[in-house]
């Protein structure tokens, strides 16, 4: 797969009907002026539905950890149902079933569980946010996939100038993954993970990014 300085990324696509991606970067201009590709700006409305979303988050994931943590994936499965897929860590011990959120506070199926195993036994609980924000995540994007769209995981590295927290394989899919911190200030920030998806030949074919509502840990994905 080759770059191409007018590749429309794939959620450009599915989000503009396919119009040019200049449309989505200047809707997003003054985010990535002020933060950069890596930031999570925030205002507004969108800061208020935020906090309300954290807030629901937070309760839920603060309802459910005293049933899972330390026990078996059985104990997940049997409360989400059966697990979407299972990230497996590339050179590690460690794997993150995902689970589907059911239920009135996840009315736009964007919502997903997080349940981090480590040696048979459940270590964190996250809910996350798996759809890209129109505003800011999407332009965001489109510039990341101009660097690394067609290339190896280590020339992703080298054109981000920064190691990804973790690799991940698929159970489902067998295909890679490399989850990099998508902050640029990261006190007071919540976990935000830029996502490079690699294809059969492990070549990057999409960019991602994924937030964390709430979390028992303080970095779901990291080695803390």
């Amino acid at each position: 797969m080759n770059s191409s300085s007018h590749r429309i990324p794939q959620r450009l696509r599915r989000s503009s009907g396919g119009r040019h991606p200049l449309l989505a970067v200047c809707v997003g201009g003054a985010c990535l002026l002020a933060t950069g590709c890596f930031g999570d700006g925030t205002t507004g409305v969108g800061t208020a539905i935020n906090v309300i979303g954290g807030v629901v988050d937070k309760v839920d994931v603060k309802d459910k950890e005293k049933d899972l943590l330390g026990r078996s994936p059985s104990a997940a499965d049997q409360m989400f149902g059966a697990a979407l897929d299972t990230q497996r860590e590339v050179g590690g011990r460690r794997e993150w079933r995902i689970y589907d959120v059911a239920g009135v506070t996840n009315p736009l199926d964007k919502d997903r569980y997080v349940v981090e195993v480590t040696g048979g036994k459940i270590r964190s609980l996250s809910r996350v946010e798996t759809t890209p924000d129109i505003k800011f995540d999407l332009p965001r994007a489109a510039l990341l996939e101009e660097k690394v769209t067609g290339k190896s995981p280590e020339e992703c590295r080298r054109e981000l100038e920064k190691r990804p927290i973790v690799s991940v394989r698929s159970e489902k899919t067998g295909r890679l993954r490399q989850l990099y911190d998508g902050r640029v200030i990261r006190i007071f920030s919540k976990p935000y993970y830029c996502i490079l998806k690699f294809d059969a030949q492990d070549l990057c074919e999409d960019v991602d990014f994924q937030k964390v509502g709430a979390s028992t840990r303080e970095d779901p994905y990291g080695t803390k």
